[in-house]
């Protein structure tokens, strides 16, 4: 191995060019077998969000790495709290500051991990062992006066409105054991506008239930069926059972506030509203530690009672269910009735559990042994507007390429009309519909990068690939 390399890459993470860093550590051929180059590589991709691919590269050192090795253990803490594994992580910083009790950056992860779990004693004792070591180090992550935020203007209830919200949770739901922290209102003491609080299980309804309180300050606009404007509020509710865990059950209710507050806060900032059976897709994962792409609103059993504010304006409570990506494609096409039918059959009443992963409706599409896997495939497309596609077995799980590619009319809002060929497909093969499937257009580009030139062509365009490899334009019917 070249050590020149080193004092550059070095040179790149002190710039903040993180990927730069990272691209030119992978091109180092003996790489692998280097703690160092391991935990520098790890410590890039996190801060690129990639903790999974981090954590797989610190798996190569298993059976090299030292077990004093504070950059290792200290680098796996940072991955893990990246996915949301707070035990695992609180355990690996924990093991840095055995090995040295004045490593500042595990002392302050530990902080913020404590903060973020809500595990006050802890955080204080982690923070006073931070101080003494480096109070200025403290103060830039802790006491940060300023929060620069998108969401300056949430709407608030009033005393009056929450106090009426909060009777009606206590009396239909339960009483709070706990409202969840929301780090960035408690870095700056603001008070915040959307409110999460747990009620524990009980014999009646044995499961958690994480309930917000502000969502529904913001007064929706809805069109009625005979196109009369109403107001809309509502509040989200999750239900979670019990995983046996404390620390899981940590780990899930904190991920499950997060992706609370973002949908209530792009409810308000893009002036819309939820309504039964509404599905939001982030077009990308919810997050690192899970597999769900989107939502699903649906409303919580109506009883006799409804929650009233004090002007008689109705607030909805919808319960809030993670979907996989093809079941909001299906929902798309086939309507919310038809996905709740089918998730109903397969799933029964276990569907509106909010759990880490859980079966996908459509499981079988899921069970194919693709030719790149998931965690290798990476961003290369700059894409715009709606990516889904098609593409064939042939392409994605035999890994021929692709020799056929055309655009048609797409079929909802999330498709992109595009659809992928090899180009021995017969009509027997192609009638079976398990031997196609849906995917994101940057998934099939890294099949075949050099389709990329070709996707911004219109609907109606199509295109076959030569003898010499070379795609060329074919006529083509759909319109």
């Amino acid at each position: 191995m070249n050590n020149n390399f080193i004092p550059d890459i070095y040179e790149l993470m002190n710039e903040g060019r993180f990927e730069e860093a990272a691209e030119k550590i992978k091109s180092i051929d003996d790489y692998e077998i280097s703690e160092e180059l391991i935990c520098m590589l790890a410590h890039c991709l996190s801060h690129c969000s990639e903790y999974r691919e981090a954590i797989e590269e610190l798996e190569k050192l298993d059976d090299y790495v030292s077990e004093d090795s504070i950059a290792y253990h200290f680098e796996l803490a940072n991955a893990n709290h990246g996915l949301y594994k707070y035990s695992t992580a609180i355990e690996e910083a924990k093991r840095c500051v055995e090995l040295d009790d004045e490593c500042i950056d595990a002392w302050l992860l530990l902080c913020l991990m404590y903060q973020e779990t809500g595990r006050i004693d802890e955080f204080e004792k982690a923070s006073a062992a931070a101080k003494e070591i480096d109070e200025e180090a403290w103060n830039e992550v802790f006491c940060d006066d300023i929060y620069v935020g998108e969401m300056t203007d949430l709407a608030f209830y009033s005393e009056q409105e929450e106090n009426a919200v909060l009777d009606f949770i206590h009396k239909k739901y339960g009483e709070f054991g706990m409202m969840l922290p929301n780090f960035e209102f408690m870095r700056n003491n603001d008070e915040e506008p959307i409110k999460v609080g747990v009620v524990p299980p009980d014999e009646e309804m044995p499961f958690f239930k994480l309930i917000t309180v502000g969502i529904g300050a913001y007064r929706g606009k809805e069109i009625t069926d005979d196109g009369e404007e109403k107001a809309h509020r509502v509040e989200f509710i999750a239900l979670i059972p019990r995983s046996g865990s404390c620390d899981d059950d940590v780990d899930l209710h904190i991920w499950v506030s997060k992706i609370m507050r973002q949908f209530g806060e792009m409810i308000q900032a893009e002036k819309s509203w939820i309504g039964c059976g509404h599905t939001v897709s982030y077009g990308s994962k919810l997050d690192e530690s899970v597999d769900y792409d989107g939502v699903i609103f649906i409303p919580d059993i109506p009883g006799e009672e409804k929650c009233l504010l004090p002007d008689g304006e109705e607030v909805e409570f919808m319960l809030l269910v993670p979907l996989y990506e093809e079941e909001i494609l299906f929902k798309l096409d086939n309507g919310f009735v038809e996905l709740l039918d089918k998730a109903t059959e397969k799933l029964g009443g276990n569907f509106v559990y909010v759990v880490k992963k859980r079966e996908n409706i459509f499981e079988e599409n899921r069970e194919k042994k693709w030719a790149i896997p998931k965690s290798s495939i990476r961003d290369i497309l700059d894409w715009d507007g709606p990516d889904g596609c098609y593409a064939t077995d042939r392409i994605t799980v035999d890994n021929r390429r692709i020799g056929i590619m055309y655009r048609e009319k797409p079929q909802n809002k999330l498709d992109s009309g595009w659809r992928f060929l090899a180009g021995d497909e017969d009509m027997e093969y192609m009638s079976n519909i398990k031997n196609a499937e849906i995917f994101r257009l940057n998934t099939i580009c890294n099949y075949n990068p050099e389709i990329i030139e070709y996707l911004e062509n219109p609907v109606g365009c199509a295109f076959y690939r030569n003898k010499s490899g070379e795609f060329c334009p074919m006529e083509f019917f759909p319109k």
